[in-house]
Formats: C-alpha cells, sequence, structure tokens
C-alpha cells in the first residue's frame, strides 16, 4: 500500500523533495516515527511537507496516487485554523486519510463550539467566557475565580504559561490583550478545577476503545503554585526535569470512576464526530468529579506519547496501532 504522509514544515520545501536528511533532528521524531513505522508494515511510505504552498501536496497525490494519506498536518502557512481545511481537501481529492474528519477537525479547533456541541449530554466543563480578538467588555461576573486564560485555536499548551493563572478581574483581561496581541486568536477565560491532570484516549470507529489512563505528575512543583499543563510543563525538558514533572498511567482511580471517564470519553467522541483516535485532557477533583477541559482530534502520535504508550499497556504494538489508524481511515472513506 501506498502511504502519503504529510507534515507541517516550518519553511520553504527542499528544491530536491528530499525530506529524509531533515528527520534525523528532535522535532521531526513524530514524522519519523510514523514514516519508519509504515516501511516497517511492508508500505511504501511518500513523504509530502506543507508550508505556504498547497499545490505541491496536490501534485504528489496526482502524481504518486496514494493509497491513503496518513494525515500529520495542523497548520498552513504556520496558521492552525486551516486544520480542517486540509482534511477537506483529501475529500474533494477522493483520497482516504487517517484520523478524523474535517468538519471534526474544524470543531474542535474552538473549544467554545466543542462545548455548545456537547451541552445536551451530561459531560461536565469548567464554566468560561469567550474574549474575541480586540474586545474586552465581556462580562464576567458569573466566574468564579481564579480562571485560567488560554488561546481559544490552539493546540499543545501554546499561549499557556502560569501567566495564564489570574486571580481577579483586572488581571483576567490584562491577560486576555497579551494574548489577543500576541497569538491573534480569541481567548477563552474559564475556571480553575484543583485536581489532578488526566488524558483519556480512544480509538475507532463504530466500536470504540477506551484506552488506559494516563496522568501528568507534578511532583517537585512547588505547593503554592497552581498545577496544571502549561507550555513548559508539557515540552521543555528542564523545566519538566527541574520541577518533578511526567506523563505516567494514572494510578488509585477507582472502578467507578474510571468507568464513568471511559463513559464520558465515548460520548464525546460520538457527540463530536471523531473518528480513529482523539484524546480528552481532564481534570479529577478529590470528589471524584470529572471535568472537560478540551477535547483533542489527532493528538500527538510519537511512540513515546501518550496514545501510543497508552496503546501499549493494551498490548498494542506502535506498528500496531499505525495499521489501525490506517485500517480505519480506509474504512471511514469506504
Amino acid at each position: 500500500m501506498r502511504v502519503l504522509v504529510a507534515f507541517d514544515f516550518p519553511t520553504a520545501l527542499p528544491k530536491n523533495g528530499d525530506y529524509r536528511s531533515l528527520l534525523h533532528a528532535e522535532d521531526w521524531r513524530p514524522t519519523r516515527n510514523v514514516m519508519e513505522a509504515i516501511a516497517r508494515l511492508g508500505h511504501e511510505p511518500i513523504l509530502q511537507g506543507v508550508y505556504d504552498d498547497i499545490l505541491p501536496l496536490v501534485f504528489t497525490i496526482k502524481r504518486k496516487k496514494p493509497d491513503i494519506v496518513f494525515n500529520l498536518l495542523e497548520s498552513f502557512r504556520q496558521k492552525r485554523h486551516y486544520e480542517g481545511a486540509l482534511a477537506g481537501l483529501f475529500d474533494l481529492l477522493q483520497v482516504p486519510y487517517t484520523g478524523c474528519s474535517a468538519e471534526a477537525l474544524t470543531i474542535c479547533r474552538n473549544k467554545s463550539y466543542t462545548k455548545l456541541l456537547l451541552r445536551h449530554t451530561k459531560i461536565k466543563f469548567p464554566r468560561s467566557v469567550v474574549f474575541p480578538r480586540g474586545k474586552t467588555n465581556r462580562s464576567i461576573k458569573d466566574l468564579k475565580f481564579p480562571v485560567i486564560v488560554k488561546p481559544l485555536g490552539l493546540e499543545g499548551s501554546d499561549g499557556i504559561s502560569q501567566a495564564s493563572f489570574v486571580a481577579d478581574e483586572a488581571a483576567c483581561i490584562e491577560r486576555v490583550k497579551t494574548l489577543h496581541e500576541t497569538y491573534e486568536v480569541d481567548a477563552l477565560a474559564e475556571e480553575y478545577i484543583e485536581g489532578r491532570e488526566i488524558y483519556a484516549g480512544v480509538l475507532g470507529l463504530e466500536k470504540l476503545t477506551a484506552l488506559p489512563l494516563r496522568e501528568m505528575l507534578f511532583t517537585n512543583f512547588p505547593e503554592d503554585r497552581p498545577k496544571f499543563a502549561t507550555f513548559h510543563a508539557k515540552w521543555n525538558p528542564e523545566f519538566r526535569k527541574k520541577w518533578g514533572i511526567k506523563n505516567t498511567f494514572a494510578k488509585g482511580i477507582d472502578e467507578k470512576t474510571q468507568a464513568d471517564i471511559e463513559q464520558i470519553s465515548k460520548s464525546a467522541f460520538r457527540a463530536l464526530g471523531l473518528s480513529g483516535f482523539a484524546r480528552l485532557d481532564l481534570r479529577l477533583t478529590d470528589k471524584n468529579e470529572i471535568f472537560v477541559l478540551e477535547v483533542n482530534p489527532n493528538p500527538n502520535i510519537a511512540n513515546d506519547d501518550e496514545i501510543a504508550y497508552a496503546s501499549q499497556r493494551l498490548g498494542i504494538s506502535y506498528d500496531q496501532l499505525i495499521q489501525k489508524l490506517l485500517d480505519y481511515g480506509k474504512r471511514r472513506r469506504g
């Protein structure tokens, strides 16, 4: 099977189309992991980066005629709000692709829309207020401080730092202005939920598999500082080492709560029309209340990230996981 691996490229594409010499760098590990797994599975990987011109991707699909696209694309011209449009291109070209549909990617890009669509379920969310770019005159009197102020349409904790945690209205508005000016996106002020940072993965199409729960632990973090997944807490190795931040399998969660999380995860997956794989970011309070913070379609699929580790706990090797995602993509298209 010919598998086109489509991925984000941060600069102009190499003129000779040879990406392999670049993939040894750590930043490219998720793409390299997927490419190598596809080759081990006996398929033919075809690499295509995307930066600021969509035509090379179209030409490669027309010329190489892949059986499926392994979709790692999240941005165009380094703008993430195009993620759904990129998947829509594959629909227009009538080529199957892995992961979630264009519609689902577009919906989940906006955390506020996600909450509206899940309002009819029993899923709990922290209360929040949206501040459209350039506007700060939104009422937040119904919010209970402290709150977290974060970009509405970004992922990977982009724009989230300890400064996102604010204790009063003045600080909230100031942080909103910072996000508007720095990231040029809408901002979301969301009540801070004290509790454990839990990650719940889901695989499948019609029949869903809830993956073992993962958790971000803050083992050496100061007690007087809020513990939540900032950009540095997720991606900065030195910061993680200094403060004893590590991701591991969640322990000490009773069977009923685990079952409740599984039900919530599958319900959200179906209600939002997700497919292939997704991850829910949750907060679990000391009273076992479950709050959904975000629903992430097409999360990181590196061989050392949450989805891969959780799948391995169920006996699904990394190569088997990649094959499952290819199979899901073919079936969804069919």
